[in-house]
């Protein structure tokens, strides 16, 4: 190779190097990395110009009789004149002359610092990396001790909400009945104030019987207790019946309700008493946020999933806020319109009333513009052939 050749890949790749005797005596040098002075190492023994050597003097001698074929020491350290820290990569070969012969050594020092740098970058991010990956460590450790807390007083909480929500069912039932007996048009002895007073305080039975059933449906969905008997059923019976029963909720505000039941209708296979109550809410709901000589739409039709009866229930109501659409099935829940008609409500409703059709394995789902209204949609399985055939509703029993 060109001597001019050589000095250029070795300038080009900061390499300097050293040329020992057998006696590890240094007979020629080239170049300067780091603090090398090479100039002061002529005559020198080699390990006493390189304190990385020192304690390897056994691996030279291997490399002198032939036995290793190099030593390579990788990004050592070292400061600079100006107090900075640079690398170097040291490596020493067999100096052999052209019979092949071992004749010395060639000691090899070339400026790595960059590549130094770069490797004391990433293992400090590598560390960093261990440090953060043991706090998450720490921090998940700690959620789930959090999580599994919360869990168990949630039980707790429904626990107890189950157990008072039991304890106040059966006494408000027993003062609503009274309050419902005495306020019989046979009963001819109270004034109108008192009736009014009465009347008053049935109502406010009432609405507390109806939280109280709504916080044990939902305490019994949360546990999965909730049991459904399916059997085949009219479901346009069942939304006529409901129609009937609030009608008076309508003509109090002077509302209008209209039924579409499409012809020849299947079966829907349903819980009865579950579906009335989905029925009640939904439509309860649209007449208490419609407000007066408004309108409220109930249509019955087969749906266009195959095998399914949907139920669409729509309003002229104030509608539903964008913003408040996502959480409208949550518990206890309200949106943002609910107050403009006055009407009063839980937030449970809809959440009941989500996971019963879900239950069922139907699914439910909504339309609303505010101002303009809402329609709910739900769907429910259509009883085949021979479910129709069967009469045991026991037999269809399922529990969540």
């Amino acid at each position: 190779m060109d001597a001019n050749l050589a000095k250029l890949i070795l300038s080009n790749g900061k390499i300097s190097y050293a040329i020992t005797d057998r006696h590890l005596r240094v007979i020629e040098v080239s170049g300067l990395a780091g603090n090398e002075h090479y100039a002061d190492w002529q005559g020198q023994i080699l390990p006493e110009c390189v304190p990385e050597l020192f304690g390897s003097e056994r691996k030279l001698a291997e490399i002198l009789n032939g036995t290793a074929s190099h030593l390579q020491l990788l990004l050592v350290n070292r400061d600079t004149d100006d107090g900075a820290t640079a690398y170097v990569t040291i490596e020493v070969l067999p100096h052999t002359d052209k019979q092949g012969q071992i004749i010395g050594l060639v000691y090899l020092v070339q400026d790595t610092t960059e590549w130094g740098m770069l490797e004391q970058q990433v293992t400090q991010q590598r560390n960093e990396l261990g440090l953060l990956r043991e706090q998450l460590e720490q921090q998940n450790r700690q959620l789930k001790a959090i999580n599994a807390e919360l869990k168990r007083l949630d039980t707790l909480k429904s626990q107890f909400v189950s157990i008072a929500a039991h304890e106040l069912r059966t006494p408000l039932a027993t003062v609503f009945g009274y309050l419902e007996l005495v306020l019989d048009d046979r009963v001819e002895s109270l004034t109108s104030l008192q009736r009014q007073f009465i009347e008053t305080a049935r109502n406010g039975a009432s609405r507390l019987m109806t939280i109280t059933n709504d916080l044990l449906d939902t305490t019994q969905i949360e546990s999965g207790q909730v049991e459904l008997f399916l059997k085949p059923e009219n479901l346009s019976a069942l939304v006529e019946t409901v129609a009937a029963e609030l009608k008076p909720q309508f003509n109090a505000k002077n509302q209008q309700i209209f039924i579409k039941i499409a012809t020849d209708l299947p079966l829907a296979l349903c819980d009865a008493t579950r579906t009335v109550q989905i029925l009640t809410n939904l439509i309860s709901n649209a007449s208490k946020y419609t407000p007066e000589n408004g309108s409220v739409t109930v249509q019955v039709s087969v749906a266009d999933q195959e095998g399914y009866l949907l139920v669409v229930v729509s309003d002229t109501g104030v509608g539903i806020p964008p913003e408040d659409q996502e959480k409208l099935f949550t518990r206890f829940f309200r949106a943002g319109t609910a107050t403009l008609t006055g009407a009063t409500g839980t937030g449970l409703g809809l959440h009941i009333t989500r996971n019963l059709v879900e239950l069922h394995g139907g699914r439910i789902w909504f339309e609303s513009q505010l101002n303009q209204g809402s329609t709910f949609c739900f769907t429910l399985p259509v009883a085949d052939d021979l479910l129709s055939s069967w009469s045991n509703p026991d037999e269809f029993s399922t529990e969540s």
